[in-house]
């Protein structure tokens, strides 16, 4: 009869700990929404002009105050190895920021790299700063149609 007993209390626990896991899952509800960064760049960069990068990243409708990392890489076409990491830096409102000089014209790129709240978000955007030649325009148009000729029928 002890026997019995026994087992049931250990059955008996064994169920009441299965219930504490089940309430510790994430319900559909509870699952986070993804973290936003949008880029916030001027339109027009003039060669030698310090100008101010900045990100604004939200979550849902909250900006995010702590995000972990917030760095901007800035890299010229077709030099993307020659290119520089730069932290940004905390502003508010969900603002962080840099400042940058591009010392030559040309087309670059910024690309942010925000680790925030266990996600890692890496938007890119494409800068034209000073005069673009034709010959770089052209490149670019070239490269543009070439990365989009390749996908075709790979659906």
């Amino acid at each position: 009869m002890k026997y019995k007993q026994t087992i049931a209390a250990i059955l008996g626990m064994l169920l009441l700990a299965g219930c504490e896991m089940n309430e510790a899952e994430p319900k559909a509800h509870d699952v986070l929404e993804v973290v936003n960064v949008d880029i916030l760049i001027q339109e027009e960069i003039a060669v030698n002009d310090e100008v101010t990068l900045q990100v604004k990243v939200t979550q849902g409708e909250d900006d995010v105050e702590d995000a972990q990392e917030v760095e901007f890489e800035i890299w010229k076409h077709d030099h993307r190895d020659d290119g520089e990491m730069i932290t940004g830096i905390h502003q508010g409102e969900g603002v962080y920021q840099i400042s940058h000089t591009f010392e030559q014209d040309g087309i670059y790129y910024v690309q942010t790299h925000v680790t925030a709240r266990g996600m890692h978000v890496m938007p890119t955007k494409q800068l034209l700063i000073g005069d673009v030649s034709e010959e770089e325009l052209a490149s670019l148009e070239e490269e543009s149609g070439e990365t989009e000729s390749s996908h075709h029928g790979h659906h």
